[in-house]
């Protein structure tokens, strides 16, 4: 199996942060004009990533591992948010930290990480397969997930007001486009897909700029997050792994479901973290050791969900 394509997405995402990091320490970006940046990316150009990414046709004959993906995503996530809230307040970790690690451990890069692995191993419908993964990650990750950044900074419950966001918007009109099968204008989508492609490289630009606020040395120094790395991209996907082989869940499904629940943490947790006044320097120090590690494990995880 020809696992170059993660290497070679682990080097461009860390291009990209290197590149934040650079303009942040030569002060071409300040925290400012950072803010603005994590601002831009929540409320435009993430929302047309989202519309863009939800134009899929549905066939009929995908329809039946379709509907089994989805309650299986379903039903994970619901054990993550437990799992995730549970394992956070063990950590001896201030508050704003937990937030971070509970939204981590429930929230992986299943998009731009997870589905190139999964066209490797399936290439034929494995993009779309891993599609409905990342539908309901969005779904989550714009409600609950931003949630757990604005309960952190103002200290009060669910409000359903808040979560309805542009992100929220943008799921509902690119749902709806999916299901009735209605098409925007060329050029309307066209300009959508080009403001989508913006999202990965200004979302690791932001993360670059949060590094170059931090020591280097004192992230491998801090063994929060390596537990937290060794849960997110070991523990937990083994444990995937073993649940749906007990219940003979068959390929590609299974492994489909876990090579994406093995991702490294999401970019959107930095970019909350940092939009919302949460510990923007933690969640980038977080992404940046379990990306880095993911090198390691993420070839060891699809051998694994390949022999079982």
């Amino acid at each position: 199996m020809n696992f170059t394509v993660v290497i070679k997405q682990i080097i461009s995402l860390f291009i990209l942060i290197g590149l934040g990091y650079l303009l942040r320490k030569t002060n071409h970006l300040d925290k400012k004009e950072t803010g603005a940046i994590s601002k831009i990316l929540l409320d435009l150009v993430i929302p047309a990533m989202l519309i863009s990414s939800l134009q899929i046709e549905i066939t009929a004959s995908m329809l039946s591992n379709f509907k089994k993906l989805f309650l299986y995503w379903i039903a994970f996530y619901l054990v993550l948010i437990i799992i995730g809230s549970l394992i956070a307040k063990l950590f001896p970790v201030n508050k704003a930290k937990k937030t971070v690690i509970k939204f981590f451990l429930i929230f992986g890069n299943v998009g731009y990480m997870g589905l190139p692995v999964i066209n490797v191993i399936f290439p034929e419908k494995g993009l779309f397969f891993g599609s409905i993964g990342v539908i309901i990650f969005n779904l989550l990750i714009w409600t609950y997930g931003i949630n757990l950044f604005l309960r952190s900074k103002q200290e009060e419950g669910f409000d359903l007001r808040q979560v309805l966001n542009n992100g929220v918007i943008a799921i509902i009109i690119g749902v709806g486009l999916m299901i009735t099968g209605i098409k925007l204008p060329t050029t309307i989508m066209s300009a959508v897909d080009m403001l989508a492609e913006a999202t990965f490289p200004l979302s690791m630009l932001v993360i670059g700029c949060g590094l170059a606020e931090i020591n280097f040395a004192g992230i491998f120094k801090d063994i929060n997050i390596f537990i937290y790395s060794f849960l997110k991209l070991l523990l937990i996907p083994i444990t995937a792994l073993l649940i749906l082989s007990y219940f003979n869940v068959a390929d590609p499904i299974r492994t489909i479901l876990v090579i994406q629940i093995a991702m490294p943490a999401s970019a959107n947790g930095v970019i909350f973290a940092e939009r919302y006044g949460g510990d923007y320097i933690f969640a980038a120090e977080s992404l940046f050791l379990s990306t880095l590690l993911a090198a390691l494990s993420i070839p060891l995880i699809s051998y694994l969900s390949t022999i079982f």
